[in-house]
């Protein structure tokens, strides 16, 4: 808690919206300290007005909860989730959808010009408008339910978490996930409720879901504390029955668990894996291409716009209408983007650093029948290129972003074109302003040719971006 602790009412005006979904507004009080002041408030839009009432300071950011709107903005909608103010499951449902993509591609812009410092006209000049969604509901083919074991009940509660804390909501239903995900949630809560399972019930940290889209498949896997014994066929059995009576074509492939100690750190750490039932991968297709997905494996979470996205980047591998004859993709995961874009080079050596991913990558690629392509289990910034001459680099990065050793190898290996595929605006500014600013020491150029916002994510402030880097003559 902060200085602002008095319960101060003021009134505002929102200008902006903060990557957590906050409006971002300014205090509008002549005769008050705080005039000018910036805040971030819950629940309001660009444009509108209103009262607000200052909660706390954190980390030099003041936050307030508004108490009274005096203007509404054109761009608000009802949000079709009745928790959707509680749940930090998204943020934007109180925006129309073009407002939501407005304020994405300002996002972009806003980032690349203040964190990145570009000039403003070089990034509007390359941006591309941005990619908008055709579904904006029940697109996620991976949700991550948390789960709560009430002893008083004796029951289970599997949901999602209200915002800034651990508690979770109990909802209906999810609008974003795969309505699949939802039936098995509604599954699991009455299995491990059951009084014959409460060791199994206890152990549950987690209920995560992965849907394949396309194929029709879905994974189960159950998060647990200490070793137990789940029924993996009892709940098959169940999950199958009420999937059968949705009518979706849904089908129970695999369940594993993961073992994770209460101790143990969730954060880039991996627990025990074991397959209890099924199939150790589901299959998902992209166009024409089929990919196995393990319980590990990082894919897209919304399967269409993937298609939107690969295609883009492959756009940007044939710009100039020459086919690299050497495509090296960085941070590759099991191979989606590279095994993607195989059709628009002639080689293409994937690096990536999870053991897995490396072997679903490989067998991912034989199922294509894609023979002149090669993966390698290492980090990017630690890869030894030798004689490597790629003519084009496709690096997708997690949000952390790129390590600067790669950006220095970037620079030796001069490959023309660089592809950046950002999850996260501000490590994609800063990298590509460090990348910029190493370029001076030396005679390799590089200009930002294009700028492709892309809209994955509906109803969140999350956005990715594709950025194209060509070397200059």
């Amino acid at each position: 808690m902060g200085i602002f602790d008095s319960g101060k009412v003021l009134k505002a005006r929102c200008v902006g919206i903060s990557n957590e979904g906050y409006g971002v507004a300014r205090i509008e009080e002549e005769s008050a300290s705080e005039n000018g002041m910036k805040v971030f408030v819950e629940d309001m839009l660009p444009g509108e007005k209103g009262q607000v009432r200052l909660t706390r300071t954190e980390k030099n950011v003041t936050y307030a909860v508004k108490l009274k709107a005096t203007t509404s903005s054109e761009n608000r909608v009802e949000p079709v989730c009745p928790e959707f103010l509680r749940c930090g499951g998204c943020q934007l449902q109180h925006a129309s959808y073009s407002c939501q993509l407005r304020m994405k591609e300002n996002l972009v812009r806003s980032c690349l010009v203040r964190l990145g410092h570009f000039p403003e006209q070089e990034i509007k000049d390359c941006m591309e408008p941005i990619l908008g969604a055709r579904e904006m509901y029940n697109y996620r083919n991976q949700m991550q339910y948390p789960v709560e074991y009430s002893r008083e009940k004796r029951c289970v509660n599997i949901g999602l978490y209200e915002r800034n804390t651990h508690k979770i909501v109990e909802h209906e239903k999810c609008y974003l996930a795969d309505p699949s995900a939802e039936i098995v949630r509604g599954v699991a809560e009455i299995f491990f409720s059951d009084i014959s399972r409460t060791d199994e019930a206890r152990a549950l940290r987690q209920v995560v879901v992965r849907s394949g889209v396309m194929s029709k498949e879905l994974m189960v896997i159950f998060v647990i504390r200490k070793q137990v014994r789940i029924d993996g066929s009892a709940f098959a059995t169940a999950c199958d029955e009420a999937l059968k009576k949705a009518g979706n074509g849904m089908r129970m492939v695999s369940i594993w668990t993961e073992e994770r100690p209460s101790g143990m750190k969730w954060k880039n750490s991996k627990g025990v894996w074991t397959n209890i039932w099924g199939e150790t991968t589901i299959r998902e297709f992209l166009n024409n291409r089929i990919f196995r997905i393990s319980p590990d494996s990082f894919f897209q979470v919304n399967t269409k716009q993937a298609v939107v996205l690969y295609d883009k980047i492959k756009e940007y591998l044939r710009l100039d209408g020459v086919l690299p004859r050497m495509l090296l993709d960085l941070y590759c995961g099991t191979g989606t983007i590279g095994i993607y874009c195989s059709d628009a080079c002639h080689h293409m050596y994937g690096i990536e650093s999870v053991e897995s991913a490396v072997i679903d990558a490989r067998n991912n690629a034989r199922t294509n029948f894609i023979e002149d392509t090669e993966f390698f289990c290492s980090k990017a910034e630690d890869f030894d290129f030798g004689a490597m001459m790629p003519d084009a680099v496709i690096i997708d990065p997690p949000r952390k972003g790129c390590d600067e050793m790669l950006l220095k190898k970037l620079l030796q290996l001069a490959p023309s074109r660089i592809i950046y595929v950002s999850c996260n605006p501000a490590t994609l500014s800063r990298d590509l302003e460090r990348f910029f600013h190493m370029q001076e020491e030396g005679k390799i150029r590089y200009g930002i040719k294009k700028i492709c916002p892309v809209d994955m994510f509906p109803q969140t402030t999350h956005v990715e971006s594709v950025v194209l880097l060509s070397r200059k003559k």
